[in-house]
């Protein structure tokens, strides 16, 4: 698959000729995306669109209802190309600082798992630009121009350059195929503007080493073709319907405080591969959770991630079952956030965080809550419950320190909790925990806390402050066997 939109910009570049516009970084001899300079603090860029998203580099696009897998955030858009390898080729990306919380790119290899990365702080613009990522007061819209180079990154990495080589399976060292997929990813657009920031999307071309001829220029796009068309299909509303559906109850729910099957534990992992994730939910269904230790502490799984994960974030995850209790929690002290009140620009524990409710088979998301979003209680905490509507405790409330997200129509549920790039100084963070180590032990307080209860349970406790709630629901759930 080379993707239609790449096709066409092929039929394009056979039309239009092969035009010189590279230069090295940062030198400004060559025109940048869209006119010149910035863009007046995040004001949206005019695009051209080609039909249906035809010609645009960028093939794939997050959809909430029918790209909504691999267990996205709702707070995130990504879009995806699908790029030949070409011998005595590069990827040229032409792009501008867009108005949101971050961006990056990500290469892959065909695991799926991120080979390497360039985090939007780490990108440095052309001549005259300033990148508001690493400068706090820059105004967004700035032009930068990166390369994706096809291999191995080397000991000293060039400017603005990111890379895709060989690729291990652990037990081999492999050529990477024809086609190499790249992630570019936002997060938290300011208000009022599109998933791209006001600035749209870079400019992907394919171009010769030297960069004197280019092999595959594309068009300056708004959308890609797929899953909309380029913006000619509307939304489905499909997430929407899906949280309304109300999943009854077991039967058999928690009788005499004995849970039927599975471990009464919703025990915290880092997120490590997908193998080691199925893994787990298996072992914890069916009881076994030595089986899933066995596999973490094996390091079996291929690790680096894996089903498009971004480098610069790492997961923690819970699962949880809904014959053990029809509300769930979730609670930890709260990290520091980029643009949080009271937190000077670079001093934030981490530039972004968040925890959604996914379900494990279907990896869609239902909802997410990120930090700016979630409330937090006299102590720093967060408190998460999650059920269905209909099992919503009445003293779930926002006035009682709790942030509720809806369960959706699965037996299931999967918490992520996404650290995005840590401070140097933020050590009890998930990207910091080995192997083999429980989070407890370097997390800390930052640790999440798991629980399952029932809504009569929850309830019981009255309009109490959230760690008083936790703390009846947590002894429900340690009493279970």
């Amino acid at each position: 698959m080379l993707g239609i939109g790449l096709l066409c910009a092929a039929l394009l570049s056979a039309c239009g000729g092969g035009s010189t516009q590279s230069d090295p970084v940062g030198d400004g001899s060559a025109p940048p995306p869209t006119g010149e300079g910035g863009t007046g603090g995040g004001a949206p860029v005019e695009r051209d669109q080609y039909p249906f998203g035809l010609a645009c580099g960028w093939e794939v696009a997050s959809n909430i209802d029918t790209m909504n897998i691999f267990y996205p955030d709702d707070s995130a858009t990504y879009w995806v190309a699908l790029v030949p390898m070409l011998p005595g080729a590069r990827l040229r990306i032409d792009g501008r600082y867009p108005d949101v919380r971050y961006f990056s790119y990500n290469s892959y290899d065909p695991l799926l798992r991120p080979s390497d990365a360039l985090a939007d702080l780490e990108l440095v613009p052309r001549a005259n630009g300033v990148n508001p990522f690493a400068v706090e007061g820059a105004p967004p819209g700035d032009t930068y121009r990166a390369y994706l180079h096809f291999e191995n990154r080397p000991e000293q990495r060039a400017p603005n350059t990111l890379y895709a080589g060989d690729f291990s399976t652990g037990q081999l060292t492999l050529p990477h195929p024809v086609l190499l997929p790249l992630m570019y990813r936002t997060y938290v657009p300011a208000d009022g503007l599109g998933p791209d920031g006001g600035v749209g999307l870079p400019i992907l071309t394919l171009e010769t080493m030297d960069g004197e001829t280019e092999l595959l220029p594309t068009a300056d796009c708004v959308e890609p073709l797929l899953p909309t068309l380029g913006g000619a299909v509307t939304e489905l509303g499909l997430n929407d319907l899906l949280l309304g559906i109300n999943v009854y109850d077991d039967p058999l729910l928690l009788a005499n405080s004995i849970v039927p099957l599975s471990d009464a534990d919703a025990e915290t992992h880092v997120f490590r591969g997908i193998p080691e994730f199925y893994v787990n939910f298996i072992a914890e269904l069916l009881g076994l959770p030595f089986l899933g230790d066995a596999v973490e502490n094996a390091a079996i799984g291929g690790g680096g991630g894996g089903f498009m994960s971004n480098i610069h974030n790492a997961y923690t995850y819970n699962i949880y079952y809904r014959h053990k209790g029809n509300v769930i929690l979730f609670r930890a002290k709260a990290p520091t956030f980029r643009g949080q009140p009271g937190v000077p620009f670079g001093t934030e524990q981490l530039r972004y965080w968040s925890i959604c409710q996914n379900d494990v088979v279907t990896q869609r998301y239902t909802d997410c809550s990120r930090d700016e979003n979630t409330v937090l209680d006299e102590e720093g905490y967060f408190t998460v419950v999650v059920s269905d509507a209909e099992d919503r405790p009445a003293n779930a409330t926002t006035a009682n320190g709790i942030t509720w997200l809806p369960w959706g129509p699965y037996i299931d549920a999967a918490i992520a909790y996404r650290h995005m790039l840590p401070a140097p100084d933020y050590v009890e963070t998930t990207s910091y925990v080995p192997r083999g180590t429980p989070v407890d032990d370097i997390m800390g307080e930052y640790a999440p806390q798991p629980s399952y209860c029932t809504r009569e349970v929850f309830e019981s406790a009255g309009d109490a402050p959230a760690s008083v709630l936790f703390s009846t629901c947590r002894a429900y759930h340690d009493a279970l066997e």
